[in-house]
């Protein structure tokens, strides 16, 4: 059974401007960015990355999600938040409790998660935090003690890598009176950065400074002020002169109003709804498998009528990029399944309904693969007279009418101005005043603080030397294996004293090693797992005798020895090296599954897997997905191997199941048949037991 996380993956999902994503990917001269990217991709150190709104923090997310080679994930503390990431939300990742959660606790999440949800934590390498703003300090904590218990690492979230993504000028955690008076005798603010392990561990913050949304030096001043919460008279009174009492745009101007509160958003579009001429036209939603109802980018049922202000919710993938998320429109048109709208620049597009995905995100070996859980399908479209400033996060508007009068939070003001491309483009509801921009002293506080945490090109060097001697620990961890072991432990007595003392002594030495002790520890190791293997292949099927479950243990067991023996065979001849161990690890499970079947004198039917791999790709380049959604290698390489014979068996190896099995079963039996006809040398169905 796969672990299910929640994401909605789309390349152009949400946040993501496709005009910025090319202006942010050829922007060469942004030093602040190629830091961003040099130590996401080379260290392991967390990375809070900070800025202004509109300096590309999105973008950037986006753009590491394409291109990491690591295995990620990416969370966020809202379900709003979550989708416009295209990941899925904290609390549904490490199944944590909403409230408080005290330090020193006995109670341990980790304990209670099933062998999928383990293995996919115990393969990740960057776990990327978006709108950290909003996230406790204890929520932090949490994850740090989660995660060194399921890796039995000693590092701060047992190594894994974070990157903290978010502007603490914008939305603050929301902790009510009675959580914070839980929380206060722990934690000096309830922002994420009074977190302990940020108090324990290094961490560098990289502020983006180049705005790209807006290009008025005025308006970006005043922005700059309020963020920094140093507001002059003279800036505020500049900005009061797009205070327009009475101020009705006309028809063909596509002004949105920004709210501080829903009720108000869902009023104003209601009364300006019921007050256009004609009849409504209903458009509904088509979801099907898993979709929760808090991820729903638009209302199932939407109402529009001819006149009506909307916006799109998703971004245009099609060559011609008509559209983006945020854009402003006005319907001109209704068919049943066709909604034409006008847009400013003198379009008018036809459109139809898209489809939002939610993915299974799945541990295949030691890689991360994702495959399609549900969908929601409907006209990409929403009422757009006012949304409220919470729902803006993360959009850009060219015209709004804003009214912040009953700001009631820290980043309130500064998050609905800076929704504006320009000065010009605002309208004020009622004046601003020093009261609606609320600020916060301990944020101002830990920004000064932290400008000791400003990397260079120095500080890179050293963190990417620490990152090669935490990825040499990595080899020589062996607490996975000691999990793996548990119920087979009678099969290798001598593994306590002989492979697990003596990897826990070697933490502390490692930073002293040359090369050649390296590879003397490698070589030592490697002789306990080869030895293992052999034992283990001659002992283990009648050990399990006939119970499924501890047959795929054994498996399991197998195979992990069989990959680290392989690394570790590697450091024996080879000078440890990041670059090194890193491309042993993205190699994965996936490619040693034949090697271990050869070592155990199986045959593989290594020329069937390669035209089912080369079919997959075919196919989900048809789909317009990634090849992955379809099937993982491992997968494909399991159906190579065990050559089932019709849909029920197919159904049955793990990564198929009855849906993909229905949907793809006849290709692949068809290339089955064909195989075994060839005479290719294939044999009746292998398995390791």
């Amino acid at each position: 059974m796969l672990l299910v996380l929640y994401a909605w993956r789309n390349l152009f999902t949400s946040r993501f401007s496709p005009r910025r994503f090319c202006t942010l990917a050829a922007d060469m001269e942004n030093p602040l960015l190629e830091l961003a990217r040099a130590y996401v991709e080379t260290t392991n150190t967390i990375v809070f990355l900070t800025g202004k709104a509109g300096t590309g923090k999105t973008t950037l997310l986006r753009e590491i999600r394409q291109t990491s080679k690591k295995r990620l994930a990416i969370v966020a503390p809202t379900g709003v938040a979550a989708i416009n990431a295209g990941g899925m939300t904290i609390h549904s990742l490490f199944q944590l409790p909403f409230g408080p959660m005290l330090p020193n606790q006995p109670d341990r999440p980790e304990q209670s998660y099933n062998a999928e949800k383990r293995e996919l934590l115990q393969s990740l390498e960057l776990l990327i935090i978006d709108e950290i703003s909003m996230v406790r300090p204890d929520v932090l904590d949490q994850i740090d003690l989660i995660l060194r218990n399921l890796r039995g690492n000693r590092y701060c979230f047992g190594g894994v890598q974070l990157l903290l993504i978010g502007d603490l000028a914008q939305l603050s955690p929301i902790v009510r009176g009675e959580e914070w008076a839980l929380l206060r005798p722990y934690y000096a603010t309830p922002y994420f950065f009074s977190a302990r392990v940020l108090a324990q561990n290094a961490f560098v913050r990289i502020e983006l400074d180049k705005v790209y949304r807006q290009s008025d030096p005025v308006f970006v001043d005043i922005l700059n002020a309020m963020r920094d919460q140093q507001v002059s008279a003279d800036k505020l009174a500049r900005l009061n002169e797009r205070y327009i009492p009475a101020f009705e745009p006309a028809t063909d101007e596509p002004y949105i109003t920004l709210t501080t509160h829903n009720r108000m958003a869902q009023q104003l579009n209601s009364e300006r709804l019921g007050a256009l001429p004609g009849n409504v036209m209903d458009y509904k939603a088509t979801i099907r498998g898993e979709f929760p109802a808090d991820a729903y980018p638009t209302e199932t049922n939407l109402e529009l009528k001819t006149g009506a202000q909307v916006m799109f919710v998703k971004n245009d993938s099609s060559a011609e990029k008509r559209y983006y998320n945020g854009k402003i429109g006005t319907v001109i048109k209704l068919e049943p399944d066709t909604v034409y709208v006008a847009t400013p620049d003198g379009r008018e597009i036809a459109v139809q309904a898209l489809e939002w995905t939610n993915v299974k995100y799945q541990a295949d070996g030691e890689q991360i693969s994702e495959s399609n859980a549900g969908s929601f399908a409907q006209i990409p479209l929403k009422l757009a007279w006012a949304i409220t400033i919470h729902k803006s996060q993360g959009l850009t508007f060219d015209k709004a009418i804003i009214d912040v009068s009953e700001a009631f939070t820290h980043g309130q003001a500064y998050v609905a101005l800076s929704r504006c491309r320009s000065l010009e483009g605002l309208v004020l509801r009622n004046p601003v005043n020093d009261r609606n921009i609320i600020a916060d002293p301990a944020v101002l506080r830990f920004n000064r603080e932290a400008e000791q945490h400003r990397p260079d090109q120095n500080t890179l060097a050293q963190h990417r030397e620490d990152y090669r001697l935490f990825l040499l620990t990595e080899l020589f961890n062996f607490s996975e294996l000691r999990y793996r072991l548990k119920k087979f432990e009678a099969l290798l007595p001598d593994f306590e004293q002989a492979v697990f003392a003596v990897a826990e002594k070697l933490p502390a030495k490692l930073p002293q090693y040359a090369d050649e002790r390296i590879r003397n520890a490698a070589g030592y190791f490697d002789d306990k797992f080869k030895t293992a293997i052999t034992k283990l292949h001659e002992q283990l099927t009648a050990f399990v005798g006939t119970s499924k479950e501890m047959a795929g243990k054994a498996d399991e067991l197998l195979r992990w020895l069989l990959t680290r023996s392989e690394q570790l065979e590697v450091f024996c001849q080879l000078p440890f090296t990041a670059e090194a161990y890193l491309n042993l690890q993205r190699k994965g499970k996936a490619s040693l599954s034949f090697s271990l079947l050869k070592q155990l004198n199986a045959k593989s039917n290594e020329a069937l897997a390669e035209q089912l791999i080369n079919w997959r790709n075919e196919a989900a380049q048809q789909e317009g997905v990634l090849a992955n959604m379809l099937f993982s290698e491992q997968t494909l390489f399991a159906i190579a191997a065990k050559l089932p014979q019709n849909l029920k068996a197919l159904g049955a190896i793990k990564g198929v199941g009855a849906e993909k099995s229905a949907r793809y079963g006849a290709a692949i039996l068809t290339l089955i048949r064909a195989y075994q006809q060839e005479g290719t040398g294939a044999a009746d169905q292998v398995s390791l037991f």
